[in-house]
């Protein structure tokens, strides 16, 4: 039996996003063509490789064998590739979700450097890269390495490279718009609002850190299917204050005020890597983090005036 190698390159993306539409749109398919790839797939081999849920797709037992070495058929493929034609080799990094500081980051990094190649894959936390970074799998991943209760492996290394502040979004009508900033003491009534709350375990770790130490709750009631949705209900309905990123892009049509905490919260971005035996493209786009972070600023900080997680290590000139 001969492989189709865009048949099982489609089976690993799948995997890797656990959502065909993010699956597709990485490998610029549309999901028709994704989802008969993988059906074809599934014919030669044959047997189901994913179960649908209400969550998403899941491996199935079958998937779960398949994934190592599918893995490995597209990484030979590609070094084969690269050796060939000596073309600049893709690298392998995890940005946790598509809508997030890392993808700011990368796309400052292209700007900066026009040939860099990279695949992107979304394991929805840090946790989840530990192991496809030591086996080799993955290249970089960018997260909180100093998550509470997140033990980096020993034989990984982690750079800090972005304190990215978050942002209070309210409707203009709500009692505490018409200010400069948002104390967040003054939210230990009505609390921020981030209904159906879910994303990396160590974001959520973070708000529970920083926010109740002013003794400020996390209202997560009411539902919401993404993130324009929770735009829409905190600018229609009840008055109520959520918050993002700095760096996500967020829906202009909606007047929300945008308006900083006080003190800000500084969610800290590492990339995370393996020690040793570092491919030349890996070092040259850790070269080019650290440059634009100094550059940048990505990393200042003002105790007086922000909140980092203790612990976190700022970097020569951060402060």
């Amino acid at each position: 039996m001969d492989l189709d190698l865009g048949q099982v390159r489609a089976f690993v993306a799948v995997a890797e996003h656990r959502n065909f539409t993010r699956a597709a749109q990485t490998l610029f398919l549309t999901q028709q063509a994704l989802s008969k790839r993988i059906g074809k797939l599934e014919e030669a081999l044959p047997g189901a490789l994913f179960r649908r849920t209400n969550r998403g797709v899941e491996l199935t037992e079958a998937g779960s064998r398949f994934l190592p070495s599918a893995r490995e058929l597209v990484r030979l493929n590609d070094e084969t590739v690269t050796a060939a034609t000596g073309a600049q080799p893709h690298l392998r990094v995890d940005v946790i979700d598509h809508r997030l500081s890392p993808l700011f980051v990368l796309r400052r990094c292209a700007m900066a450097d026009p040939d860099l190649r990279v695949e992107r894959s979304t394991r929805r936390g840090l946790v989840h890269s530990f192991d496809p970074l030591l086996a080799g799998e993955l290249d970089l991943a960018f997260g909180w390495a100093g998550a509470p209760g997140q033990q980096l492996p020993a034989g990984l290394a982690q750079r800090l490279i972005r304190l990215e502040p978050l942002i209070a979004l309210l409707p203009p009508e709500h009692h505490l718009a018409d200010g400069d900033a948002i104390r967040v003491e003054d939210l230990r009534e009505e609390g921020v609002w981030l209904p159906s709350l879910a994303g990396p375990g160590e974001f959520r770790e973070f708000l529970r850190a920083c926010f109740g130490g002013w003794s400020v709750p996390i209202d997560e009631s009411g539902v919401s299917f993404d993130l324009r949705h929770t735009l829409e209900q905190t600018r229609f309905g009840k008055p109520r204050v959520t918050l993002a990123g700095a760096d996500m892009e967020l829906a202009t049509d909606l007047n929300l005020r945008r308006l900083p905490f006080a003190p800000s919260p500084r969610y800290p971005w590492s990339v995370v890597w393996r020690r040793g035996g570092e491919p030349p493209a890996l070092i040259r786009l850790l070269k080019l983090l650290s440059q634009l972070s100094r550059k940048e600023g990505w990393c200042a900080y003002d105790p007086e005036r922000d909140w980092v997680p203790g612990g976190t290590v700022i970097p020569a000139g951060g402060r």
